[in-house]
């Protein structure tokens, strides 16, 4: 278990973005907690040995505080190296593993985009529930952007009254959406498939050919954060193709006439772009 030495060490101050006020400004910086610092030697013969670092931030806009937990580790070891440090003088060899404010306790997370504002009141809220755990609990978040985009289906673009499983409902709806769109849903429903199934047996996950199948796997949070996109983009697609539908029956009947012979004229050219 890592010891822990408390201090009050003052580093000079950081942009970061305040949970309090949201806006992304300069931070007055204290360390006040830190795991022991390794000898030399035993970097060498442990290369996965991390440090561990906390953080008062002080927010200069809004004067509010908040504590940042930081994990650092050697950066060849590391998958994303782009993690700024909260500490400036760290050395080059040393990379941010980890790092997530742990007070205030976010109800979003920062990382998680907001919702589409073409995305229904109640898929929102589903969609903020799914937000308010992903860094606690990447799998939790993915099965519930699965029954989110389930919610978005059932109520909103299948809806006939009828029970059917979420691959049907896709499905029902792909001769009437663009491919991406059923492409992104596909990907949310593979991806959330095993966290809400888990009395799938091994050869139904065999089936689903599902990364995730193996609940000893740590979860990718990068990939899981793509699913965020590919709902709001499911949302702003549709959305927007609603108001062009809309936008487009304003504009004169004989332009209208005219576009339609002019795509005609193109569709069954071999060259056409496709």
């Amino acid at each position: 278990m890592s010891k822990f030495k408390v201090s009050t060490i003052k580093h000079q101050s950081i942009i970061y973005i305040c949970p309090y006020c949201r806006m992304k400004t300069s931070n007055y910086v204290v360390e006040f907690a830190s795991s022991d610092i390794l000898p030399e030697s035993k970097l060498i013969s442990d290369p996965n040995t991390s440090l561990i670092m906390f953080y008062m931030l002080t927010c200069m806009t809004c004067n509010n505080s908040y504590i940042v937990y930081e994990k650092v580790m050697q950066k060849y070891l590391l998958k994303n190296k782009n993690i700024s440090s909260i500490y400036k003088g760290l050395d080059s060899q040393w990379g941010v593993a980890e790092q997530k404010i742990v007070y205030p306790q976010q109800v979003n997370s920062m990382q998680v985009p907001a919702p589409s504002k073409y995305m229904p009141e109640d898929v929102q809220s589903m969609y903020n529930e799914a937000a308010s755990v992903f860094d606690i609990s990447p799998r939790s978040s993915a099965a519930l952007i699965r029954l989110t985009l389930e919610l978005l289906l059932k109520k909103y673009l299948v809806n006939d009254g009828k029970k059917h499983p979420l691959s049907e409902m896709i499905g029902m709806l792909s001769p009437h959406a663009p491919s991406l769109v059923t492409e992104f849903m596909d990907l949310i429903r593979e991806k959330g498939n095993g966290e809400v199934h888990p009395e799938l047996d091994k050869i139904e996950l065999e089936k689903l050919r599902h990364k995730w199948g193996d609940i000893t796997r740590e979860p990718d949070k990068d990939e899981i954060l793509y699913l965020f996109k590919y709902i709001n983009f499911i949302c702003e697609l549709l959305g927007l193709r609603d108001k062009a539908d809309k936008d487009f029956e304003s504009i004169p009947k004989d332009k209208r006439n005219n576009i339609a012979r002019r795509n005609q004229k193109f569709q069954n050219k071999p060259n056409s772009p496709k």
